[in-house]
């Protein structure tokens, strides 16, 4: 794990892992698709905007379908 690193950049570094290894979701809007939501709202709530206890369920979500740790 990358204690130092945002949530943002972690998923970051995460989804190009995937795009190299050939892994899907290699992109947000993969994760935008799977989980039925907007580009946008998906983005926002990867870079921390969006804060809350829906926002924290959504990126662990995001997090285990990415695989992070």
């Amino acid at each position: 794990m990358m204690p130092n690193l945002t949530y943002r950049e972690r998923m970051t570094i995460q989804l190009l892992r995937n795009k190299k290894a050939g892994l899907q979701p290699s992109t947000q809007q993969a994760i935008a698709t799977k989980f039925g939501l907007s580009k946008m709202y998906v983005s926002s709530i990867v870079a921390e905007k969006q804060h809350g206890k829906k926002s924290d369920e959504w990126r662990k979500k995001f997090a285990a379908y990415a695989g992070m740790k």
